[in-house]
């Protein structure tokens, strides 16, 4: 069923233009190709430092993490060479950080990843405008330096608008996170719990908090929804009971979404039984079909993220027994739960490495729903 898009998360655009976390990972590689500069400002947890870092690894490009919020000075612009100043040498010479080697001496390409440039000590302006306009600190060149990548949160959370000389040398966007893409990232990752992926997909205003969270201590944001499935997948292992592992998510993502998401939680564990019939290879349909309209996005969500999880487990090619089982399910069933679980949890992606389109249970699953599943 479709959702209308959530309303803006952020209040202002501070004059930039917006992008979502889809549409970031499309320009940073775009940027990246052509050896620029970008620059990203957006709300905490939006994944900002995670999709630049995935781009790069895409690229196949070395990766220079550099966290402005700890840097002085010179550990952008180097340090005098004292040897040089006890040879009496008319000229000081200066040794440069070794941040830097892979960048001068290669021989891969570099991306250097400015994070928190929003809460950088105003010092580093100086060697950040030739780091970012020339490529160099102190003359001295990096000619394996392809591309330069900042990032930084919004003023409101504590940051402040970095120097504009600084800014007229790179792109410049507002990234906000959109449910959309985040549940991809979550199919395709396998870091976030079902029951999160379920709350999420049904309550799209709840991915992130507020733009300016006021008194509060706790506000929910990407990250700390990506927390608190940690939490739940490590305390499932360790047997936690339900309040404990409620009153985390709680502790991760503020009370108030916390107290909100308890249910989709609660359904989770009572609906485990029939999930785990479904890969016995039962006919449970007669009673997916009984249930209400959560519990059965619920159900799927859970299923096709244990069904990712055996795909991607399998190691000879051999498709697992369960995708057999699953496809007959999903025939039988409305197809608009089964949309939201393959294309949030399955992804496209694994349809297409598993070549489940030529699955006899599955072509006709594919087919029903290929107008939104290929887009």
């Amino acid at each position: 069923m479709a959702k209308p898009e959530p309303k803006s998360m952020v209040i202002s655009d501070f004059n930039l233009p917006r992008l979502s976390t889809r549409d970031l990972s499309r320009h940073v590689a775009g940027t990246i190709d052509i050896g620029s500069n970008i620059a990203v400002f957006g709300r905490r947890g939006t994944g900002k430092t995670e999709i630049a870092k995935q781009e790069i690894s895409k690229a196949k490009l070395k990766e220079v993490y550099m966290n402005l919020s700890v840097f002085e000075r010179v550990d952008m612009g180097g340090y005098p060479d004292i040897l040089s100043v006890q040879m009496k040498k008319r000229f000081v010479e200066f040794l440069l950080p070794k941040m830097y080697e892979g960048m001068i001496d290669g021989p891969d390409g570099v991306v250097a990843i400015l994070d928190e440039v929003d809460k950088a000590d105003p010092s580093l302006w100086g060697p950040l405008l030739e780091f970012t306009q020339f490529k160099s600190i102190n003359g001295n060149k990096f000619p394996f330096l392809k591309a330069i990548i900042m990032t930084g949160n919004l003023i409101s959370e504590g940051g402040a608008r970095p120097s504009l000389p600084l800014l007229d040398r790179c792109e410049k966007y507002l990234v906000e996170a959109d449910v959309a893409s985040w549940l991809g990232w979550a199919g395709e990752s396998g870091k976030i719990h079902p029951a999160i992926s379920s709350f999420i997909n049904d309550n799209q205003d709840m991915l992130i908090g507020e733009d300016d969270p006021d008194e509060k201590y706790a506000d929910q944001s990407p990250r700390g929804w990506a927390n608190a499935s940690s939490i739940l997948f490590k305390g499932e292992e360790r047997k936690w009971d339900i309040d404990m592992l409620n009153t985390k998510v709680c502790g991760c993502v503020g009370k108030e979404a916390g107290e909100k998401y308890k249910n989709y939680y609660s359904y989770y564990k009572e609906l485990l039984p029939l999930v785990d019939q479904i890969f016995d290879g039962k006919n449970v349909t007669a009673e997916y079909e009984s249930l209400n309209p959560t519990k059965r996005l619920i159900s799927c969500m859970i299923t096709c993220s244990r069904l990712s999880t055996l795909l991607d487990q399998s190691q000879d090619g051999s498709l697992p027994n369960a995708v057999k089982y699953v496809g007959k399910l999903f025939s039988n069933i409305d197809y608009e739960h089964v949309l939201v679980g393959v294309r949030s949890q399955v992804t496209v992606a694994r349809l297409i490495k598993y070549n489940l389109d030529d699955h006899a249970d599955w072509s006709d699953i594919l087919s029903r729903i290929s107008g939104s599943v290929t887009k």
